[in-house]
């Protein structure tokens, strides 16, 4: 029947709606369902039966806890916020850094740019723990490798007779002593910030030379507005990626309340967690939104 034929629109939204069948899949089975039981087990009082959990509701109970019984959760927490702070402006300046490198011609390119998305394949997986517990601190002696490696003690040195702060010059030491990370997670954002880069028309930076616009000019009028867009996802993808990574120090104490079997004590901070990320997010993305150019190319 001539009535029973799909049209070329509902075909093409068939075609995209099964795209996002395994999305939608792991949406459900691998964070909402999740999501539900940690909020049932952060209002309740978990004990092993034969059966599994067995929930008694506690209310708030968890939730006062949290930061009455433990101080130092508080105190982790607005640790997190200031690493997160300082991790994002160093990932994200660094990766539009490299990206604008590996944008050039020049050879050995292609080369550079595998490199640099290494971390992209096996920054989740055991070879990074490897990596940085064995053979960077067996090579190096000290966990300090990085400000060791680039020369970091001089450089704290010469801030503290400037008469710096100590929490600036602490700042400093942190960024140093985890350089290597910070290098390490940059791969996604300079990936994204390359592509931003390519898809920029050279009729643009024709124009601007046109107009007597010097480099630095064409960088803040042309590319910058140009990756804009880009820029607030990096922002973003940071931020996610810094607040949930497994050495964040709330991530830490998450994981060895699982391990003590404090389940509940787990779920209430881990959702207390959760909705700081989301505040956290959605205020850059208001405040950051607003900057951005979503003109047409």
């Amino acid at each position: 029947m001539k009535g029973s034929k799909l049209t070329n629109a509902k075909r093409n939204s068939l075609i995209g709606f099964s795209f996002t069948i395994p999305w939608v899949i792991g949406f459900i089975f691998l964070f909402l369902i999740p999501l539900i039981k940690t909020v049932l087990y952060s209002f309740s009082s978990i004990s092993i039966g034969k059966s599994g959990f067995e929930l008694s509701f506690v209310g708030v109970r968890n939730y006062r806890a949290t930061f009455s019984e433990d101080p130092n959760n508080l105190r982790m927490v607005l640790t997190s916020i200031g690493n997160v702070v300082v991790t994002v402006i160093v990932v994200v300046v660094f990766s539009l850094f490299l990206a604008i490198l590996l944008n050039q011609d020049f050879r050995g390119r292609s080369l550079a740019r595998v490199i640099f998305a290494l971390p992209i394949i096996i920054a989740s997986g055991v070879v990074i723990v490897l990596l940085k517990e064995n053979v960077l601190q067996q090579n190096m002696g000290s966990s300090d490798t990085a400000a060791t490696l680039f020369q970091g003690n001089g450089l704290l040195d010469f801030l503290k007779l400037m008469g710096l702060p100590d929490n600036i010059v602490g700042m400093f030491e942190n960024i140093l002593n985890n350089i290597f990370d910070m290098v390490w997670r940059s791969g996604m954002q300079i990936i994204l910030f390359l592509s931003a880069l390519q898809s920029i028309p050279s009729s643009s930076y024709e124009a601007a030379k046109i107009e007597g616009a010097t480099a630095w000019e064409s960088f803040w009028f042309v590319t910058f507005p140009m990756i804009s867009p880009f820029l607030l996802v990096n922002i973003v993808y940071t931020i996610i990626d810094t607040f949930t990574d497994s050495t964040n120090t709330v991530m830490s104490k998450i994981f060895s309340l699982v391990s003590g079997v404090e389940y509940e004590k787990a779920a209430a901070f881990s959702i207390v967690y959760f909705i700081l990320v989301l505040l956290v997010v959605g205020l850059v993305y208001i405040i950051m939104n607003e900057r951005i150019s979503y003109s047409e190319r």
